[in-house]
């Protein structure tokens, strides 16, 4: 006992220890005991007085740095009071302290005042928890002093921090830069025809039911720019990926071409749109079949139907659109060798088929043995988009005459005209369908 008496300058964390000691013994009802209990009581609460006096200095420098840290701001400039952490941290009536409270209050000092309310275990505090669920009393304190520092419109940034939720991803859409139908022919500006519909994708993700949907429809649409349904809509809204169909109503007018957009916007927020396209069709699929064979005295040859399609599957919507063919000669020996190759000019791709004659004349030219190979494409040029020369696709046709000898003083005359992918004149396009095969003549 005297050791206590002898050494009054002892290390608080002596006295600690010593408390504790004296915490859990039987004292006696003698002078010496009760003027060690005094003693006791008295250094420590001026151990507490110093303690809050302390940690007034440290919480206003510390507070801003552990947040600064936590949160990877500088809260060096908010102001800490005294008098709101004592409120805190110091018990009204310090005196009243025993020792086992003093263990207590210098325990929590050791340990950065982790403490826990009664009942609470260190299992109770989970690293993550779910949106809702309870909180443990440290992390609901954290949590609150985050709020009360950062503000109300970064509560999900404290809870990120702080209870180690995963941030909500941001709201991102996509949509195509090109609005292009699978029918465009290369070197063509994006289009999509009338009437039929052309898928288009969407990528949507981060949306929350919280939040408003997103609104997709056509920026631009107008008599003259085209106008497009999506959906069978004017617009549409989403809350999730997909894909759209879009249709067009009324065809871009000439000199008007490229200004309409995909566009998505949440509210009257734009979040992304495509690049410009029109809405026009095109003559594509060429087919061929033998009308009839020339057998007249002044030539020889047949007549084949070449016919075509709209993608928009209406043949009225090409009218704005003109096409013309293109040919080479590759091969050409015999009474060909020399021969002038005749072509016809643009012609209204509204009519939807013309009869192609193919003649050579005069008749009695052709009675010598010799051949000519021709290779045949459609082209076409449209005001709506304003473009020229564009290879009409599957209209690819391969067109071969041939003399040969069918004994002595006579000659068999044979051509034919079958869909071929071909090149003619550097313009290429896949083959047609059909064929047109005249039966053979005797010149």
């Amino acid at each position: 006992m005297r050791t206590f008496a002898q050494k009054p300058k002892a290390t608080q964390q002596t006295t600690s220890a010593n408390t504790t000691l004296l915490a859990g013994t039987h004292l006696g009802q003698s002078r010496e005991v009760n003027s060690l209990l005094h003693l006791q009581r008295t250094v420590g609460n001026q151990a507490v007085q110093r303690l809050l006096q302390t940690r007034d200095g440290e919480l206003e420098a510390t507070s801003s740095s552990l947040a600064s840290s936590r949160f990877g701001h500088n809260f060096s400039r908010i102001p800490v009071h005294s008098s709101q952490v004592r409120a805190h941290a110091a018990p009204k009536e310090p005196h009243s302290l025993r020792s086992r409270d003093l263990e207590v209050s210098e325990g929590a000092e050791r340990k950065g005042m982790d403490l826990e309310p009664p009942g609470r275990s260190q299992a109770d505090r989970a690293p993550t928890r779910t949106r809702g669920s309870t909180l443990p009393y440290r992390e609901a304190t954290e949590l609150l002093d985050c709020v009360r520092i950062m503000g109300e419109a970064n509560a999900a940034y404290c809870r990120q921090q702080v209870l180690g939720e995963a941030p909500t991803p941001p709201l991102s859409v996509t949509v195509p830069n090109h609005v292009r139908s699978a029918s465009t022919p290369s070197g063509m500006p994006d289009r999509i025809p009338p009437r039929v519909n052309t898928p288009v994708a969407v990528q949507l993700s981060g949306w929350q039911a919280s939040m408003p949907p997103v609104t997709l429809s056509v920026q631009g649409a107008g008599a003259a720019n085209g106008t497009v349904k999506i959906n069978g809509a004017n617009s549409v809204n989403l809350t999730a990926s997909t894909t759209v169909q879009l249709s067009g109503v009324d065809q871009t007018t000439p000199s008007n071409a490229g200004k309409l957009k995909l566009a998505a916007r949440q509210g009257t927020t734009p979040l992304a749109e495509s690049s410009g396209f029109s809405v026009s069709s095109v003559p594509q699929n060429w087919s061929t079949s033998l009308v009839r064979s020339i057998t007249d005295s002044s030539g020889v040859g047949m007549v084949a139907l070449n016919s075509w399609q709209s993608d928009s599957k209406d043949i009225t919507d090409l009218d704005e659109v003109k096409r013309k063919e293109q040919v080479e000669v590759t091969t050409a020996t015999g009474p060909w060798a020399g021969a002038v190759q005749h072509v016809s000019d643009w012609r209204d791709a509204t009519l939807g088929s013309i009869q192609d004659h193919h003649e050579d004349s005069p008749r009695a030219s052709f009675r010598a043995i010799g051949s000519k190979i021709a290779k045949q494409v459609f082209v076409f040029k449209c005001a709506r988009t304003a473009v020229t020369d564009i290879p009409a696709t599957n209209s690819g046709l391969l067109i071969t005459r041939k003399v040969t000898s069918g004994g002595p003083g006579v000659f068999n005359y044979d051509i034919s005209k079958v869909g071929t992918a071909v090149t003619a004149n550097g313009f290429s396009s896949g083959a047609a369908s059909g064929s047109a095969v005249a039966p053979t003549q005797v010149v």
